[in-house]
């Protein structure tokens, strides 16, 4: 074999290594995101979080859906698995209507958090007091005061729509400012739906019920 042949002969050598390596390297990466997927997947449905979907490039987590607290409690499941790089959250937050009071309560078991911005402070007090005396339960969050915002004049019926939902596992509730009110979460069948979004409708008449409850049955929920 000449000089030339057999340096021809090494670079394809060369070549084919390069290609069996990188294939290699690709194949495990999918593998180990394909197992740290199901993983993150069992515990999150463990946590009752199995609203939240995760997706892995490599060793690299997106999580997607959910309420504000459940995709921070899901953060924090996936973020504790061991082999996990890095956790980001996709989140669709629409911006807040400026010079409008708003309000928005999410919930994930017994975790409850809540934000916003009214006028007066009888009316922050009196949403605190009623998300706390409705939903019995500790509550992270505030309602802030500003005087510059318009009026609330929905506040006194929030706990109405409360109680109403109080049963929606997941339940995250928004108040924008745009004239809607967003209510989401899951339910077990279409009835209980139907009853959930009419109270709530009727519990604040002057907003625009924009309703996104899931329905999620008891065996779907489990499997």
């Amino acid at each position: 074999m000449t000089d030339r042949s057999l340096k021809r002969l090494m670079i394809v050598v060369a070549a084919c290594l390069v290609a069996v390596v990188a294939a290699g390297s690709v194949l495990g990466s999918a593998s180990v995101a394909a197992d740290l997927a199901d993983r993150s997947r069992t515990a999150l449905a463990a946590a009752d979080l199995a609203d939240v979907q995760v997706d892995f490039r490599g060793r690299e987590a997106t999580l997607e859906g959910g309420n504000d607290v459940e995709a921070r409690l899901a953060s924090e499941v996936v973020r504790a698995m061991p082999g996990v790089r890095r956790v980001d959250t996709v989140r669709d937050d629409r911006p807040a209507v400026p010079g409008e009071a708003r309000f928005e309560l999410d919930r994930a078991g017994d975790d409850v958090q809540i934000s916003g911005t009214v006028r007066s402070p009888d009316d922050a007090a009196a949403l605190k007091v009623a998300v706390a005396t409705v939903l019995r339960t500790t509550v992270t969050g505030d309602v802030r005061v500003d005087a510059a915002v318009a009026g609330a004049p929905w506040a006194a019926q929030v706990p109405a729509a409360l109680e109403a939902a109080a049963g929606v596992e997941g339940l995250a509730l928004e108040i924008r400012g745009d004239g809607t009110v967003t209510l989401g979460g899951q339910v077990a069948d279409v009835a209980t739906r139907r009853i959930v979004a009419r109270d709530v409708a009727g519990a604040l008449p002057d907003l625009e019920l924009v309703d996104v409850l899931r329905v999620v049955s008891p065996a779907r929920k489990g499997s």
